[in-house]
């Protein structure tokens, strides 16, 4: 009886892949072909690592829980009225508000770390000061001295009557003990994992609003290693941004969103009884404009992938990229081919030390095919992990997106695309300066790469949608 019903599911899985899963036929061919070739360990690893029904399955929960009453959100006033805007501003602010719903904002104040040490201080002074609430959700909350650093403060506050609301994913905090957030919990803060189940689908988001004010978003998770304090990965770089304003009251949604999808049914109504509280800060008139483009779960439409080809199409000068990894799907590639061989510079930053076995031969592969159309491609000495985009020198895209598929078409992600000319000089100037600490790796170099590596590419270029 066990072997008929694992055949049934064998085969209900492979037709699931080809009739219900909508996959393109590359990926779904690949798939098949590893549950011919190793049946049932084959259907489980698709299961783990394939499959988007969990996706649906999320998406329609949440959608129920969203149906219920929720409080209204206040109309963005139009901030661009008088103002005037390039047309690479105008081609994506229009593009992300029309498909992507995402509203433009502002801020009126802008801090950028490019250290884990910087950015850490900045946030448990916030955390130190805040009155009113506090919202983390990180991807990762590692269990060592920054994490235990994390939970004290925020526990203090949460003693001291702050609302403290805490998200994390369930997989990639499976090291990280209950135990640590217990006092968290005792002195009435709230903390949830997201998406208890296992899945290559996860919330890689970092989403950080405090007291309504102040708002974090960038790469960096709360661990040790981005305050280059682990024995691997030095020196660590990463980009973290601090925002002050109204465009807070979109980072809150959408923390908001995310928690109440999360939260257990009891607390619901609770939750929706605290949003119904809050006081956002008003919307007015400045130059200092921004958008939030959510991807993931929010809706099917790639919301993140369609961002970055709107400002890689809008783009007239100069494309420049960070990134721990380069692995974009068809469409991405395409377009920065098209972009290079249309004249327009493109300069690719990327680890020096490698990510990992498997990673960093795909990204050199994926390097090499824009590298043809003369873009450059630099390697960092250590490790880089920003996710950012600069467009010519009008737009500056800060987030938690790597440029590779998984970022792209399918984990919770969040980029911040900022329009303000000032913040977009400044980062191009922290690119520049970067690359004073990069080795240039060359078309030639890619050319006369060794046998190993181009075995390696051949292995795990067929995995490449799953990384």
């Amino acid at each position: 009886m066990l072997k008929i019903i694992l055949l049934i599911l064998y085969i209900a899985t492979i037709l699931a892949v080809i009739f219900w899963e909508r996959k393109n036929p590359t990926e779904a061919m690949l798939w098949v072909l590893v549950m011919v070739c190793i049946p049932y360990a084959g259907m489980l690893l698709y299961l783990i690592f394939g499959s988007t029904t969990a996706i649906k399955l999320t998406s329609v929960f949440r959608r129920k829980r969203l149906s219920r009453r929720l409080p209204a959100a206040e109309k963005p006033r139009d901030l661009l009225t008088g103002q005037k805007f390039s047309e690479e501003d105008l081609q994506v602010m229009q593009f992300n508000a029309n498909y992507n719903n995402s509203p433009v904002t502002c801020y009126d104040d802008h801090q950028v770390f490019i250290t884990g040490e910087a950015h850490y201080r900045a946030l448990f002074q916030d955390i130190k000061e805040a009155k009113e609430n506090i919202y983390v959700l990180f991807y990762t909350i590692h269990h060592d001295v920054m994490g235990e650093a994390l939970v004290k403060a925020l526990t203090e506050k949460a003693k001291e009557g702050v609302t403290v609301l805490v998200m994390c994913d369930f997989i990639a905090n499976l090291s990280t003990p209950r135990k640590m957030f217990r006092p968290l919990v005792e002195a009435g803060g709230k903390v949830v994992r997201v998406k208890p189940y296992l899945t290559h689908y996860r919330s890689h988001r970092k989403i950080v609003t405090i007291d309504h004010k102040i708002g974090y978003i960038g790469g960096m998770n709360i661990g040790k290693q981005y305050a280059n304090l682990a024995e691997k990965k030095n020196p660590w770089r990463d980009t973290q941004i601090r925002l002050t304003g109204a465009c807070t009251a979109t980072l809150d949604a959408y923390f908001m969103t995310d928690f109440l999808c999360a939260v257990r049914r009891r607390d619901w109504e609770d939750m929706v009884k605290h949003m119904e509280s809050i006081q956002m800060p008003q919307q007015r008139i400045s130059p200092n404009l921004c958008q939030f483009v959510v991807g993931g779960v929010d809706n099917d439409r790639e919301a993140v992938k369609m961002n970055y080809l709107s400002m890689i199409r809008s783009a007239k000068k100069k494309i420049r990229i960070q990134s721990p990894y380069f692995i974009p799907d068809a469409s991405v590639l395409d377009a920065l081919k098209t972009a290079a061989a249309s004249g327009v510079k493109i300069d690719l930053m990327i680890p020096g030390i490698k990510a990992s076995f498997f990673l960093d031969p795909v990204t050199t592969y994926y390097a090499g095919q824009i590298m043809e159309f003369g873009a450059r491609v630099y390697k960092y000495h250590g490790y880089i992990h920003a996710k950012t985009m600069t467009i010519d020198d009008e737009i500056c895209c800060i987030g938690s997106v790597n440029m590779d598929m998984r970022s792209l078409m399918v984990d919770d992600e969040i980029c911040g695309i900022f329009y303000a000319n000032d913040l977009v000089q400044e980062y191009i100037e922290i690119f520049e300066n970067d690359i004073q600490n990069c080795d240039p790796y060359f078309y030639d170099q890619f050319l006369k790469r060794g046998q190993k590596e181009k075995i390696a590419e051949c292995v795990f270029l067929p995995f490449a949608p799953l990384m």
